[in-house]
């Protein structure tokens, strides 16, 4: 993330328009802390529910997925999929915020959402090593795990999924000496050695889908996380255990856990190249 804004303004800081526009750091939405900040915390990488084109990529095709977007301080966009969600609604009081409203400061907004994305874009087709960053998946994971526990299920037994995030965690950290490794070698991304360890960096996400999917909703494939059945668009963590917790039914439970961690060991097992 440091990178684009280097790319873009030189710093993490994106002074567009004074007052009213996207202007200082960029933060993640799940801790409130800048983007590339380290030590990474366990919500740095949140759970992507539905309601947007990365639905089937992420949730049926296991491809990585990125949603980002600017929010306004003054409340909810209540003209949401009304008639009332005009250009002029937009032009007038799209980027309202506590102090004031700037006339046409939302356009400026979705400018600078389109740069970001254009950088980011441009920053993957020519990187040595893709930006896939295991090590802050497996810490999201186990906070993940975290929420499960937080049902105080007295039947479930978490340890199976403990020792696969724990094995994901170690794979993460060998990978990324691989990274250290080839950057420091100077080779180009068209290098076999490159080439290799990039499919395993931005491939091994594939290796979280369940081939049965999901219970009662076989589309839905990934089994870190997936749109609640009863929560619109926002998502759950584990959702095949989530759902079975939800339902009370302790029994779906473990096996969801048992599904789950098969899939993220074999995750950890592709991602050092031991597939």
């Amino acid at each position: 993330w440091e990178g684009v804004m280097t790319d873009l303004v030189g710093s993490n800081t994106f002074d567009v328009v004074p007052g009213n526009g996207p202007t200082g750091e960029f933060v993640d939405a799940n801790t409130n802390r800048p983007l590339g900040s380290t030590p990474v915390a366990k919500s740095e990488i949140g759970t992507l529910g539905s309601g947007s084109d990365y639905s089937v990529f992420l949730d049926h095709l296991g491809i990585a997925s990125l949603d980002f977007e600017f929010s306004s301080k003054a409340g909810t966009y209540g003209v949401y999929h009304s008639i009332y969600d005009s250009f002029d609604w937009v032009d007038n009081w799209g980027a309202a915020n506590d102090n004031d409203q700037q006339k046409s400061a939302a356009f400026t907004y979705m400018a600078a959402a389109a740069q970001i994305e254009g950088v980011l874009a441009l920053r993957f087709s020519d990187a040595t090593t893709l930006p896939f960053n295991h090590t802050a998946a497996a810490i999201a994971l186990e906070g993940y795990i975290a929420q499960l526990r937080a049902y105080n299920e007295p039947d479930l037994d978490l340890s199976p999924l403990d020792e696969a995030v724990a094995t994901y965690k170690a794979a993460a950290a060998a990978t990324c000496k691989d990274v250290g490794a080839l950057v420091k070698s100077g080779l180009g991304p068209d290098n076999a050695d490159a080439v290799a360890l990039n499919e395993r960096l931005s491939l091994t996400e594939r290796r979280f889908l369940a081939e049965d999917g999901l219970p009662s909703r076989q589309w839905f494939k990934h089994v870190l996380q997936a749109p609640g059945m009863y929560l619109g668009y926002a998502a759950e963590p584990f959702p095949g255990v989530s759902q079975a917790l939800d339902d009370g039914d302790a029994d779906a439970a473990q096996a969801q856990v048992a599904v789950a961690a098969i899939c993220v060991t074999d995750a950890a097992q592709y991602l050092v190249g031991e597939m």
